[in-house]
């Protein structure tokens, strides 16, 4: 089962996302502010990051920098209401970028994929 860390300073869509993910079979963990969710990173095996752009402190994309300094392979899919203002280097490295304001309909299959790829580089290295 997949561990998926959620990053993102709105608490409401916070506690959304964490039943919605756990009710399709992935363990979740949640972090409120960058700071939080890149300790929590480094401290327990994470599969996947979704992650919000706009937040108080750290934006997504200096979040995204340090995680993928410590984990290049770690799969991120950026999830913002912001959806314009994402820069387009950040587009570029995630997985996938989607608006918040398409809903989980749109945020679940970016996961999926994303795991998914993650699952056939990393046998690609091993095989």
């Amino acid at each position: 089962m997949p561990t998926i860390l959620c990053i993102d300073n709105d608490v409401n869509f916070l506690e959304d996302e964490k039943t919605i993910l756990q009710a399709n079979g992935y363990r979740v963990v949640v972090a409120s502010d960058g700071v939080s969710g890149i300790k929590l990173a480094s401290k327990r095996p994470i599969d996947l990051v979704v992650l919000a752009f706009k937040m108080h402190g750290m934006d997504g994309a200096e979040v995204a920098e340090a995680l993928w300094e410590r984990q290049p392979d770690l799969p991120i899919v950026v999830c913002t209401g912001f959806f314009d203002a994402v820069p387009e280097a950040l587009r570029w490295f995630a997985d996938s970028c989607v608006d918040k304001c398409d809903g989980f309909d749109a945020l679940l299959p970016a996961i999926q994929q994303a795991i998914a790829h993650k699952i056939v580089s990393s046998q690609a290295v091993t095989a």
